[in-house]
């Protein structure tokens, strides 16, 4: 009898501990894993100089945790592919430096298109889509 009750204090330490651990780093219901494969692109008519471009990505796959804002300035025609978790927006916003006219897109696993705009000469062009729970 002492033994069966040695056992049951020691299960319900590690139980206990198992769950402390698991709400110090986020909880049950952070850990997802649930993720979209999205791809950005921006072109321009005609494709010139550099372009500030600002867009949104997931840390991880794995947390619940909002999409980060990343600002980079490249040549055109843009691609970049992230990871946005399910239920978050995919955004991403170009402005020119010239009269050029920018068009962006969102393509979920690099076919389907979510989003699409073309802005006027010389004006920024956003897109965003929420990305399916």
């Amino acid at each position: 009898m002492k033994t069966l009750v040695v056992v049951l204090v020691v299960l319900a330490v590690l139980g206990g501990g198992t769950v402390a651990l698991v709400n110090h780093f986020g909880g049950w219901t952070t850990l997802t894993g649930k993720a979209w494969a999205i791809t950005y692109e921006v072109s321009s008519q005609p494709a010139e100089s550099l372009v500030d471009v600002t867009y949104t990505e997931s840390p991880t796959r794995y947390r619940k945790e909002t999409p980060q804002n990343v600002s980079v300035s490249k040549p055109l025609p843009w691609t970049s592919e992230v990871v946005i978790n399910a239920g978050e927006k995919a955004q991403v916003t170009a402005t020119p430096k010239g009269d050029q006219v920018l068009t962006c897109r969102i393509l979920l696993d690099g076919v389907k298109e979510l989003a699409t705009a073309t802005g006027a000469p010389g004006q920024k062009v956003s897109c965003d889509a929420v990305t399916g729970t």
